[in-house]
């Protein structure tokens, strides 16, 4: 295992929702900002690019929140990687309050991919030596341990826009979060809060694309539901399955 990487964030007034808790999106949005901070600070990447024209493309998070921030909250986000395995990468996150409290921790599989040629690649020697890593993991995490969606509750659509593409010239993953939550009814959103999120990324959409997001309930108990969600376009692009708790507080809206 690597050595971790640290950065504080502050929660600021955009950051949160109408109860003032940080919003998911957010907490997701830091996880892939100190893995650009720390390749960075490593001298591995360049604003995010690897050196010999590769960049790190994520394929699935697995998030399990215990506790969300509030607003002026200060969080510490850590990021160390775990291993690897011919193309893929395998890390693990904290974030904690300013008192050294476990508010959540997740897992992330990426691949290295020649960003010209869109093809995968092998890790280097150098990219092992940036991180301390000394062999290949004997025996990776699954890619794909998701429940597979058998019905369709809830159907919408979505073009996709300038605002939804990264620096990557893709849709960025957060987007895809955000249009399978958008795609639930309001007495989900306003009365349940996410617990864990796994999240698998099969194939990559740009600019004027519609996608078509579909969801299933599964009702697990009377305080707890898991929704189920495939955005497509033709072909499966991504993957979710999303546990929610009943909410301690109820919401404005």
């Amino acid at each position: 295992m690597g050595k971790p990487f640290f950065k504080d964030y502050k929660i600021n007034i955009y950051d949160v929702d109408c109860r003032h808790y940080c919003k998911f999106s957010t907490l997701v949005d830091y996880l892939w900002d100190v893995v650009i901070e720390q390749s960075d600070a490593l001298g591995e990447t360049k604003e995010g690019f690897v050196h010999n024209d590769c960049v790190w493309v994520l394929l699935k998070y697995d998030i399990n929140i215990y506790k969300y921030p509030k607003f002026k909250d200060t969080v510490t986000v850590s990021t160390e990687v775990v291993g690897y395995k011919k193309v893929y990468g395998y890390r693990h996150y904290t974030i904690k309050d300013s008192h050294g409290n476990l508010l959540a921790e997740a897992d992330s599989i990426a691949i290295l991919i020649d960003f010209n040629r869109r093809r995968p690649m092998k890790i280097t020697p150098d990219q092992c030596e940036v991180y301390g890593l000394e062999k290949e993991l004997e025996n990776p995490p699954k890619l794909d341990d998701l429940i597979t969606l058998e019905n369709t509750d809830f159907s919408s659509s979505h073009i996709m826009s300038y605002n939804d593409i990264d620096s990557n010239n893709h849709v960025n993953n957060v987007r895809y979060m955000e249009m399978a939550l958008n795609s639930l009814p309001k007495e989900i959103l306003n009365n349940y809060d996410i617990t864990n999120i796994k999240v698998l990324f099969k194939k990559e959409t740009t600019i004027g694309n519609t996608v078509t997001i579909s969801s299933q309930v599964v009702q697990n108990s009377q305080d707890e539901i898991t929704t189920l969600h495939n955005i497509e376009e033709e072909k499966l692009l991504v993957k979710l399955q999303i546990k929610w708790n009943k909410a301690e507080d109820k919401t404005l809206f």
